[in-house]
């Protein structure tokens, strides 16, 4: 079983739609986003896509009731705990919000996070902790997600073949650009 993993997409719809065409043609059996998409309808097609969605609302997912509506109640405020393919996971936006989780050790076999917009994996104890980096491309100039082999707890950071997007004429950011990390 496959999970395919995305975080700070930050508006960046075309980044978003390379990850679900990622996700599909991967097999993935669940998409977990680590928070920050901030407009709810840069997830079209994900709740249609029949693959399940898990997430964690991020400090830039202002509209919470639309990313509840656009995705049926998807969202949680992290730290949010699941069983995945007889998985234990953690995930939050940030890893901060982890530290309540994290004391006993052992208890999880995949750790979740976003936020610094840098991809990251590593193994704690039993646990492989992750960040997938940024879908949206805005810091560092690539576009990011991961996909984990839960059976075998493989994990792979993805660059996204995404064209990028003009700036907004209104103030020459990004849409989405985030908000203090």
């Amino acid at each position: 079983m496959k999970a395919g993993i995305l975080s700070d997409s930050h508006d960046h719809r075309a980044a978003v739609a390379a990850a679900l065409a990622l996700f599909r043609a991967e097999g993935v059996a669940i998409i977990l986003h680590l928070g920050d998409v901030c407009a709810p309808s840069v997830l079209s097609g994900y709740r249609e896509s029949g693959i399940p969605l898990v997430a964690v609302f991020g400090n830039n997912d202002d509209d919470r009731n639309g990313l509840q509506d656009a995705t049926g109640g998807a969202f949680r405020q992290g730290p949010r705990i699941e069983t995945v393919g007889g998985r234990r996971i953690l995930m939050a936006h940030t890893y901060d919000e982890l530290q309540p989780e994290l004391g006993e050790r052992g208890r999880f076999d995949l750790v979740l996070f976003g936020h610094t917009h840098r991809p990251l994996t590593m193994h704690v104890g039993r646990a492989l902790v992750l960040n997938p980096g940024e879908s949206c491309g805005l810091l560092r100039g690539k576009h990011t997600c991961a996909i984990v082999d839960l059976e075998a707890m493989e994990p792979r950071i993805v660059e996204l073949p995404v064209p990028e997007a003009a700036p907004s004429p209104r103030d020459g950011r990004h849409p989405g650009a985030p908000r203090g990390m």
